[in-house]
C-alpha cells in the first residue's frame, strides 16, 4: 500500500497576538488569534483571524477525494467533525487527513493469508537491535504486524522471549511512517492476565470491529496455559486477556480461519497429538472449545479424547487458507510422521478440504507428500515440518505449497505443485536447487511472496535477517521463480 507523507499545509496565518481595544462606553474588549491549518488531503470551511473574546467558531473539515478526516489536533483534540470552539485564548488547531486506503487493511482473513499476502517483510532483527532489545532473545515467534495505532502504517507488537515460566512483557514498536520505529511506552493497553512465552503468533479481526487483534498460545516444555488475545476496544485501546473455555495446554501451533463460514475467525491449536482442538468464535471474540475429534471425527486411532473420538499424534504445525480457491477455508496439518503404516500419525503434511460446515474429514483430505518416500532427502529423515506457505508460484492459476521441515540439525525445504482437482506433485527435485541446508540454524517460518515486486514469487524465511541462537546474524535463505523453477539467491 502506497503511503503519502502527511505534510502540513498552512491555510491561514493570523499572526497577531491577543489585544485589547477601547470602545465608546469605556469598556475593554479582548481579542484573540485563531490559527487553522491542515495536512495534505483536505480543507476546512473556516478562516483564521482575530476574534472577539467569547465568540464561538464552528470548524468543519472537508476531505478531498481519496482521503478521510482523522482528527483535529493542537489546542483542541477531537475526532468529532465539525467542532465548535469558544475564543477565550489564542487557539491553534490542525485538521488532519489521511489516505482513505489506510483503513482498507482487512484483518478478517486466515492467519496464513495475512502473514503471506499482506504483512510486510520487515527486518525485525535490525529493528529490535536498534531499539535496545536483548540480542539473546528471538522475536520471530512472538512478533505481530498490524496498524495498531490506526495511522495507516504497519507497526510491530513483540513479547521478548524469556526463561520458561517467566511472564513476558508486551511492547509496541510504532512505525513513524518511513519504516523507522520507536517504542511507545504509553501505548493504551491494559492487562487482565499475565502469560509466558508463545511459540507462534497470529493476527486477525476476532471481534468484528475491523481492527487487528493478536492471539498467542502460551506454554511449552511441559508448561501449560490458556491462549491469550490482545483485543481491540471501542476507544482504540487494547486489553490483554485469556481466551476460550478449553483446557490449559502447551500448543506448538496455532492458526486461524473461518472454518464454519459464519463470517468470523476460528482458531486451531495443536499439541503434538494430545489436547489438540479448535476454539470456535461466536463472533465477538468469545470462543467455545472443541476437541479435534469433534471437528475431524473419522480418525480411527491415536489419542483418545474425552468425547470418545480419536486424533492423530504428531501435529506440531498448521495453517489455514483456501488452497483450492473454492471459497472455503482449508486446514493444513503436519509435524512428525508415521514410521510405519500402522502408526497413528499422518504419512506427511495433509490438506483437509473445507466445505464451510465447520467440520473436516480424514476421508476428504489430500497428502502433499509421503515423508517416507521422498527421494531428495540425502539420507535425512524429517523429524517435523514447521511451516507452510501457499501461493501460485508458476502463474498457472492453481496454488502451490512450500513446506519447511527439520531433520534434526539439517533443514529441508519442499515445493509442491498444485495440479488442479486437489491433486499435487512434489517438484522439489526439479524446481528447488540446494533444498537441504547444512551448518545453518534458527529456521522458523517461510513465505511465498514477491519480496522485490518484480512479478516473480520468492521462497524466503519470515524476515530478511535472522539472528541465530548464538547471536550471530545471517541472511534469509531465498529462492526466486525463474519461469521453470527456482533460482537460488541466498
Amino acid at each position: 500500500m502506497k503511503k503519502l507523507l502527511l505534510l502540513s499545509v498552512l491555510l491561514i496565518f493570523a499572526c497577531s497576538s491577543s489585544e485589547t481595544q477601547d470602545v465608546s462606553d469605556g469598556s475593554d474588549i479582548q481579542f484573540y488569534t485563531f490559527t487553522i491549518s491542515t495536512t495534505i488531503g483536505g480543507s476546512v470551511d473556516t478562516e483564521g483571524g482575530t476574534y472577539e473574546q467569547g465568540e464561538q467558531i464552528t470548524i468543519t473539515a472537508i476531505p478531498e477525494d481519496g482521503y478521510i478526516f482523522k482528527n483535529f489536533s493542537g489546542d483542541e483534540n477531537s475526532t468529532d467533525n465539525p467542532i465548535t470552539i469558544t475564543m477565550d485564548d489564542d487557539i491553534n488547531i490542525t485538521a488532519n487527513f489521511i489516505v482513505n486506503e489506510v483503513y482498507s487493511y482487512n484483518y478478517n482473513v486466515p492467519s496464513h493469508d495475512w502473514d503471506n499476502y499482506h504483512a510486510p517483510w520487515f527486518n525485525l532483527a535490525r529493528i529490535t537491535d536498534s531499539l535496545g532489545f536483548s540480542q539473546n532473545d528471538s522475536y520471530n515467534t512472538n512478533s505481530a504486524y498490524a496498524d495498531f495505532n490506526f495511522d495507516g502504517y504497519l507497526d510491530i507488537m513483540i513479547q521478548p522471549n524469556v526463561n520458561d515460566g517467566v511472564p513476558v512483557e508486551s511492547f509496541f514498536l510504532i512505525n513513524s511512517g518511513i519504516n523507522t520505529f520507536f517504542v511507545d511506552n504509553n501505548f493504551p493497553i491494559s492487562y487482565d492476565t499475565s502469560a509466558i512465552s508463545s511459540r507462534k503468533t497470529v493476527v486477525g479481526d476476532f471481534n468484528g470491529d475491523n481492527k487487528p487483534d493478536v492471539v498467542r498460545p502460551q506454554g511449552g516444555h511441559d508448561l501449560q496455559g490458556k491462549p491469550t488475545i490482545t483485543l481491540s476496544n471501542e476507544d482504540n485501546s487494547y486489553t490483554f486477556k485469556l481466551i476460550g473455555n478449553g483446557p490449559e495446554i502447551q500448543p506448538h501451533t496455532i492458526s486461524s480461519g473461518d472454518i464454519d463460514n459464519d463470517g468470523d475467525l476460528d482458531l486451531f491449536l495443536g499439541q503434538a497429538g494430545e489436547f489438540d482442538g479448535f476454539l470456535i468464535n461466536s463472533g465477538n471474540a468469545t470462543f467455545e472449545w472443541k476437541w479435534i475429534s469433534e471437528v475431524i471425527n473419522d480418525f480411527d486411532n491415536g489419542f483418545l479424547y474425552p468425547n470418545g473420538g480419536y486424533g492423530y499424534y504428531g501435529i506440531w504445525s498448521s495453517e489455514m487458507t483456501d488452497v483450492d480457491e473454492d471459497g472455503f477455508v482449508d486446514l493444513i496439518l503436519g509435524g512428525s510422521y508415521a514410521e510405519n503404516d500402522y502408526d497413528p500419525n499422518f504419512l506427511g503434511p495433509t490438506v483437509f478440504w473445507g466445505d464451510g460446515s465447520g467440520n473436516y474429514s480424514n476421508l476428504n483430505s489430500t497428502l502433499l507428500f509421503n515423508a517416507a518416500e521422498i527421494n531428495y532427502a540425502e539420507g535425512n529423515t524429517i523429524s517435523l515440518s514447521h511451516d507452510y506457505a501457499v501461493n501460485d508460484v508458476d502463474g498457472d492459476g492453481i496454488k502451490d505449497v512450500a513446506i519447511f521441515s527439520e531433520c534434526s540439525d539439517v533443514w529441508m525445504y519442499h515445493i509442491i505443485k498444485g495440479s488442479g482437482n486437489r491433486q499435487f506433485e512434489d517438484k522439489t527435485s526439479d524446481w528447488l536447487p540446494n533444498n537441504i541446508l547444512y551448518n545453518s540454524s534458527s529456521h522458523v517460518w517461510i513465505k511465498l511472496m514477491d519480496i522485490d515486486n518484480n512479478g516473480l514469487i520468492d521462497l524466503v524465511e519470515g524476515e530478511p535477517l535472522i539472528r541465530t541462537i548464538d547471536g550471530v546474524f545471517r541472511t534469509s535463505v531465498r529462492w526466486e521463480w525463474n519461469g521453470g523453477g527456482f533460482t537460488e539467491i541466498n
